[in-house]
């Protein structure tokens, strides 16, 4: 029998690799969009700011003691005084600032444009290739260069379609009025459905660990560990057919229930579908 230590242990380990399976497949869509530097500094807000109303509802009424937050988040209590004015004063986290800054490339662009904005369309093109230039002077007014080559900001932008460049006369013109880290015109939507899809998931979760077997909602998986690689497309088509199915069918299920007009505290609730596959591990 394990003794408590390896019993904890063995906890840790399964917490500890779940995490790093979910945050590995979540950073493979966030890079290019937002920086490890920026996820850090969310991540940091977001800790806090939860880790302090769930000890806000352990002791209703009460103020959590700056000591209590250092000890369930780790940080010390002069950061977490830094963190806390920017979470609750004027400063929101959030604010446009922020945003624009989720990628050094976002960064560019958005002192580019502002500089157009404010000085009309001739600040939208700027020659290149030197270091007087004024893309590079640009870059380095608005980033750490560190580590960053002005080529890679270039074909970053190239890439997300935000510049034309004339090579002939080694000048870049700027053609949006903002950044987007997104490749296609489908991608902003296809990623607001997914995280939308994965915080509703997340919600059953966070639900069923709350509360005895009994009331839990539902949530389950069907798989097989044995599909060949040659009825990959049929056993996806065959899925499909059943999923969309599934989804007509709740839909007319939902419809009973619902109001005939919005109104405050209405609960917002529902089922997902969704189809998965992964290649084995070499």
């Amino acid at each position: 029998m394990p003794t408590v230590s390896e019993s904890r242990f063995r906890e840790a380990d399964l917490l500890a690799r779940a995490v790093e399976n979910v945050l590995r497949k979540l950073i493979r869509i966030l890079v290019g969009r937002i920086t490890l530097v920026k996820l850090q500094e969310m991540i940091r807000f977001i800790y806090v700011d939860e880790t302090e109303k769930k000890l806000k509802v352990e002791k209703p009424g009460k103020n959590v003691p700056l000591t209590r937050l250092a000890l369930n988040t780790g940080l010390d209590t002069r950061t977490l005084t830094r963190v806390r004015e920017k979470l609750y004063g004027d400063d929101r986290p959030y604010r446009k600032q922020f945003l624009a800054e989720l990628t050094p490339e976002s960064a560019v662009v958005e002192a580019w444009a502002s500089r157009v904005s404010m000085n009309g369309a001739g600040e939208s093109v700027l020659k290149y290739g030197a270091e007087d230039a004024g893309f590079e002077i640009l870059v380095r007014n608005t980033i750490s260069t560190r580590g960053i080559t002005i080529q890679s900001i270039i074909q970053r932008l190239l890439d997300t379609r935000s510049v034309e460049l004339n090579r002939e006369k080694r000048e870049l013109k700027l053609v949006v009025d903002h950044f987007s880290p997104y490749l296609s015109d489908d991608q902003p939507n296809i990623i607001n459905a997914a995280f939308s899809a994965m915080s509703n998931l997340l919600s059953t979760v966070e639900y069923n660990l709350e509360v005895g077997q009994d009331d839990r909602l539902f949530q389950r998986q069907a798989w097989t560990f044995r599909l060949s690689p040659e009825d990959r497309e049929d056993f996806r088509k065959a899925m499909r057919q059943r999923l969309e199915r599934y989804e007509a069918e709740s839909f007319e299920a939902i419809e009973p229930w619902e109001n005939e007009e919005y109104g405050n505290g209405q609960v917002t609730a529902g089922v997902g579908f969704y189809y998965f596959e992964e290649d084995a591990a070499a």
